[in-house]
């Protein structure tokens, strides 16, 4: 709900709190158009939509992160790698050089 949030507030200019009000009337209004085992049924998945979204960001994140490491070591390695074979081929060089 926060990204819907930030979204209304993004394209309209209203604050965080006017967004939010907006939005919970909004949800007010629809859960009392639709019967009640409907209405259970979306606010189970409006209330762990926010946690879900949270949880996806950060998993997100930590996945980036890792790839990041992964690619710097990666890199790290090539380039001693490539190194370690420059010095034996200068070593089989005529000289040494």
């Amino acid at each position: 709900m926060d990204e819907l949030i930030s979204q209304i507030v993004e394209k309209t200019g209203v604050t965080a709190q006017q967004a939010r009000d907006g939005v919970n009337m909004a949800i007010d209004w629809v859960k009392d158009k639709l019967p009640s085992d409907m209405v259970d049924q979306i606010g189970g998945i409006l209330d762990g939509a926010g946690d879900m979204a949270a949880g996806a960001v950060d998993k997100a994140k930590g996945a980036a992160g890792s790839a990041t490491d992964a690619a710097g070591s990666a890199a790290g390695s090539a380039t001693d790698a490539a190194g370690s074979i420059w010095d034996k081929a200068k070593d089989l060089l005529p000289g040494g050089e």
